[in-house]
């Protein structure tokens, strides 16, 4: 069921068992997975059902410090959110993520893959993917003397869903409107999350529409997730009951934000491209995407105390090129935007057409997507961030047009990323040589010990961090059931909890927390409605001694 509250006969007042604000991916899978269970929800979605220029200029930020991209270019207020974009790319977190190895700069997690691990089945088949590839036993040259041993590196394949399956709003979300256990809110923009303070529970969530007309959501158990960014927000601008906002107690709502930081280190050279072509070109296996990961192994990190960090190949088709122009027409179906895509794609299809069967030949002899002598081929080092305190989300005194304070990032790029990028480096330098992919033209900026080299770094639209996950309220938000300290019946699934980033795309990880939440909320609900049936029993039991009184 949909409900757009730009609708004048929308009612003011909603209740229901359990509430979601923000129709993204892990709202919208939290929202089927507790339908499914027989649970009454209400997902709150603050855009409409295609992209708005009124909706996205609420997510407008003023930077201090770097530069964060992604906040600016990576976040869409729409129902589906970022699924209408992403690239998506499905790839779990190894156990050193988790629990890193000693004497590293990461930060450790209050789980494991052990809490995680049995989610992931699930979403492979909720995603149209089939199981990971193992390790290409092809890819790990054997060791020798004066090279790099093939311990210190992780081979891992991430896995990238169909194009017509990454837009959740078209596959999760069609299920979610036809659910009779669903009511889906449009326009719908949460400001404030009403607490009672003598409780610890809240009592209802201040939702406005685009005409600033207000309405209240009322329910037992409430979710935010909105993203990193505009969960912190959402928490800061919520004070109500606590002047610094909701969960902040000890000013933790919006610290230890972070990303992923991406170098352009090094171009694969013409020489190279054959030999890269054969060992590290992406696989297609069933007709779904396969791209080889080189992450730096746990062993490593410890003896060379690293971040979490990977190194990957990125493949640019020049525009117009047939293969450009199928990734394009595959991109619109994504967007949804085929029929306005599809006569361009038809102009361009005569000329490429040489091309195109190429890459359909390729695709169906090698099993590998095919790249043309156009393409350039870039190797990026990833890496995770140091955790700072420092780097966070803050509230400025401008508001936007439906009256919550807009968001302030201050966000850096510390000298540990250097050294962790710069170190890995060497170490894939010497691998590829010993795979026979090269000589790579690497960018003799990063070699530097100043910040030349920020010049080839950007985030990767990861926003992380901000409401950190951990045991001890003083120095994290959430406990690992994803609860806000100190209100019973108030969470956040959102990566805005990851206390680290790990090398991987989070979104897979933020999946699975989506579904172990789901079962949390389950058992919540039944002991609620176990302890409602249980004070009923009471007063029916004393009623009759009431009467004989």
């Amino acid at each position: 069921m949909r409900i757009d509250l730009e609708d004048e006969q929308a009612q003011a007042s909603f209740e229901s068992t359990v509430c979601i604000v923000g129709g993204g991916i892990a709202g919208l899978l939290l929202a089927r997975n507790l339908a499914g269970r027989g649970i009454g929800v209400h997902l709150l979605e603050a855009g409409g059902t295609t992209l708005e220029a009124r909706s996205q200029e609420l997510y407008g930020v003023h930077m201090e410090g770097r530069h964060h991209e992604g906040a600016s270019e990576g976040r869409f207020r729409v129902f589906g959110g970022s699924s209408t974009r992403w690239g998506g790319q499905l790839l779990d977190y190894t156990p050193d993520v988790f629990s890193p190895p000693a004497g590293t700069p990461s930060a450790p997690w209050p789980i494991t893959t052990v809490d995680l691990g049995p989610y992931y089945p699930e979403l492979r088949g909720i995603m149209h993917v089939s199981d990971p590839l193992p390790s290409v036993e092809l890819l790990k040259p054997p060791a020798g003397d004066g090279t790099p041993d093939p311990a210190d590196i992780n081979i891992r394949f991430s896995t990238w869903a169909p194009f017509s399956k990454r837009n959740l709003a078209k596959t999760i979300g069609s299920e979610c409107l036809r659910s009779g256990r669903i009511t889906v809110f449009l326009h719908a923009n949460a400001t404030s999350i009403e607490v009672s303070k003598e409780r610890g529970r809240v009592e209802r969530i201040m939702v406005r529409n685009y005409r600033n007309k207000q309405y209240q959501f009322k329910a037992e158990q409430f979710v935010i997730c909105a993203g990193t960014i505009e969960c912190c927000r959402l928490l800061l601008a919520s004070r109500t009951a606590f002047d610094c906002g909701i969960g902040n107690s000890t000013d933790q709502v919006g610290r230890y934000f972070h990303d992923h930081i991406s170098v352009a280190a090094a171009t694969v050279t013409e020489n190279a491209k054959p030999a890269f072509v054969r060992s590290l070109s992406p696989l297609l296996v069933k007709g779904v995407l396969h791209t080889p990961k080189l992450e730096a192994s746990s062993r490593l990190r410890q003896k060379q105390q690293l971040l979490a960090v990977m190194a990957h190949f990125a493949i640019e088709e020049p525009v117009g090129s047939g293969v450009a122009a199928v990734r394009e027409l595959l991109q619109s179906v994504q967007h949804g935007r085929l029929l306005g895509k599809l006569p361009r794609a038809i102009c361009q299809l005569p000329r490429n057409a040489g091309e195109i069967a190429k890459v359909v030949w390729f695709a169906g002899i090698h099993k590998r997507r095919a790249i043309s002598s156009r393409a350039t081929i870039t190797l990026r080092i990833d890496s995770e961030q140091l955790p700072s305190a420092q780097n966070r989300i803050q509230l400025s005194t401008q508001r936007d047009t439906v009256g919550l304070f807009q968001a302030v990032i201050n966000w850096h790029v510390s000298q540990e990323e250097r050294r962790t990028v710069q170190t890995y480096a060497k170490v894939v330098d010497g691998f590829l040589s010993r795979l026979g992919v090269g000589p790579v033209a690497w960018c003799p900026e990063l070699w530097e010990s100043d910040d030349s080299w920020l010049k080839f770094t950007r985030d990767t639209y990861h926003p992380m961090g901000g409401t950190r996950m951990g045991t001890n309220p003083r120095d994290s938000v959430v406990d690992p059931n994803l609860q806000v300290h100190g209100i019973s019946n108030l969470f956040v699934a959102s990566c805005s909890t990851f206390p680290g980033g790990g090398s991987s795309n989070p979104t897979f990880t933020l999946m699975a927390l989506a579904l172990r939440l789901g079962a949390h909320l389950e058992k919540q609900c039944d002991a609620r409605r176990a302890s409602s049936r249980q004070e009923m029993c009471s007063l029916t039991t004393r009623e009759p001694q009431l009467a004989r009184a």
